[in-house]
């Protein structure tokens, strides 16, 4: 008898779980990314990218995951300014999409992180190294190249950019 009790109460409880999760409201893959795109567009940039959190732990295999990993690590960088999350981001854009062009964006924007905003001059060498080395043909490949000629220095040690950074000589 108290066995049956003990079933009947535990029924009752998977019963009420079931109901009550599938109450919840889940947001289907699309409406997820339409909501970010829209976010995006009212300049509502922390909302997105909470919302494009949502999407990639939801949506890993959809097809916009690469391009909302890839905003979510420029999202880091540009409005969190949260450097550290931003290339842990763009690692994982080469990690899990490596033949898509993504991969290499997020292999320059490694560099371009720690030789601009981070000043960690040696990791900024190394991340540009590595783009050469995986990505010899690749429009990005003059950037690099130019970062690598003038890492560390100051935009007006840089005779090539004079006039450019300071047209009047202010």
């Amino acid at each position: 008898m108290k066995v049956m009790k003990s079933f009947h109460k535990i029924g009752l409880l998977l019963t009420i779980t079931v109901i009550f999760v599938s109450c919840g409201t889940t947001e289907s893959a699309d409406e997820l990314w339409t909501k970010i795109r829209t976010l995006q567009g009212q300049e509502k940039l922390d909302e997105a990218l909470v919302t494009l959190e949502k999407f990639l732990d939801n949506y890993p295999e959809d097809e916009n995951a690469a391009e909302g990993r890839f905003m979510l690590a420029d999202g880091y960088a540009n409005v969190k300014k949260d450097y550290a999350n931003a290339v842990t981001e763009y690692r994982r854009v080469i990690l899990l999409y490596p033949d898509l062009p993504l991969a290499s964006k997020a292999q320059f924007m490694i560099g371009y992180i720690y030789a601009n905003y981070v000043k960690e001059y040696d990791k900024a060498r190394a991340a540009y190294l590595e783009f050469q080395e995986k990505y010899k043909d690749n429009s990005l490949s003059q950037a690099v190249a130019f970062e690598l000629q003038y890492l560390g220095k100051d935009l007006d040690e840089i005779t090539e950019l004079k006039g450019i950074t300071n047209p009047d000589g202010i």
